[in-house]
């Protein structure tokens, strides 16, 4: 009853937000105005500062260790979104980690297409490292779009041969920018957020007239991702987007890299910010996950109910 519930209230935020012909300045504004009382737990300090001249929302857990940190990339199809759209989200792994989470606020598309999300995310991972703290004592996370994100920063550092992160925590993430994606091939009645038409919208301001021949060359799962840190993904698989991650999963089992992907049955794109039991568990495994990553242990699920 509670998922059916959050369900019904996700597919009526997604109408409000989205609407049939999208304006994204509206949209913006209309996430803006829903998100206005996002809170973090208790005892989470919440500030905003910047990483490499990137504005960020910092998440800062008593006795944080100053040695560590997440660095998050928040979703909404490269179009819209910013951190405190996913305070809630942010605010629990912090909380569940113990560790500082920075929530990047990246330029957005269609004023900013590609590359400039990822330009600014790498600025921003540069600045962690600059600031004296190890890349194997950095996750990078990201839910949907910002999922897509960590593994084209990953792939980007591999690329210049600098260091990668300890582990990249992957959300319902945006695997595939091509007309072949999943969100264009499945029955989309059970997810309340996305359609397809939706998802075209997205793909088109991130990446304007790009051929679809670029665009394959630009998604992670036509990529080679030999060379990449551990991974960990959730999916859901109410989601357009599950048979995405069910064939990167195949490439990763096929490449010998390092995946450990969980799909949620019965729940939908990026649950993990709802206010839901299920959803508090699932932060929880990330957590968990990402922890034995950086620190070498499991946390508990210390996550606020």
């Amino acid at each position: 009853m509670e998922t059916a519930f959050w369900r019904s209230i996700s597919r009526l935020v997604g109408r409000w937000w989205f609407g049939p012909a999208p304006d994204w300045s509206r949209v913006r504004a209309r996430v803006g105005a829903g998100t206005t009382f996002a809170r973090a737990p208790r005892g989470i300090a919440v500030e905003t500062s910047r990483l490499g001249d990137i504005p960020v929302e910092t998440l800062t857990p008593r006795s944080a260790p100053t040695d560590a940190a997440v660095l998050y990339l928040h979703g909404s199809g490269y179009v819209i979104g910013m951190p405190r759209m996913v305070r809630t989200l942010t605010g629990a792994l912090a909380e569940a980690m113990g560790t500082t989470v920075h929530a990047l606020d990246y330029r957005l598309a269609p004023e900013h297409p590609y590359p400039a999300a990822i330009d600014d995310t790498l600025a921003a991972y540069r600045a962690l490292l600059a600031a004296g703290i190890p890349a194997e004592r950095i996750a990078v996370v990201g839910d949907s779009a910002g999922g897509g994100l960590a593994l084209d920063l990953a792939l980007r550092l591999r690329e210049k041969n600098w260091p990668q992160p300890a582990i990249l925590g992957l959300i319902c993430p945006v695997l595939d920018l091509t007309v072949n994606s999943s969100a264009f091939q499945c029955d989309p009645s059970r997810e309340p957020l996305l359609n397809p038409p939706l998802m075209a919208q997205f793909m088109d301001a991130y990446l304007p007239g790009v051929p679809e021949d670029e665009r394959r060359a630009r998604s992670p799962l036509y990529r080679d991702i030999t060379g990449l840190p551990p991974i960990v993904m959730h999916s859901a698989g109410d989601d357009l987007l599950a048979g995405d991650a069910r064939r990167f999963a195949a490439l990763a089992a096929k490449s010998a890299a390092p995946l450990r992907h969980r799909e949620y049955r019965n729940l939908w794109h990026v649950f993990h910010a709802m206010p839901m039991r299920v959803a508090r568990e699932a932060v929880a495994d990330l957590a968990s996950a990402l922890s034995e990553r950086l620190y070498g242990r499991h946390v508990g699920h210390r996550v606020s109910r």
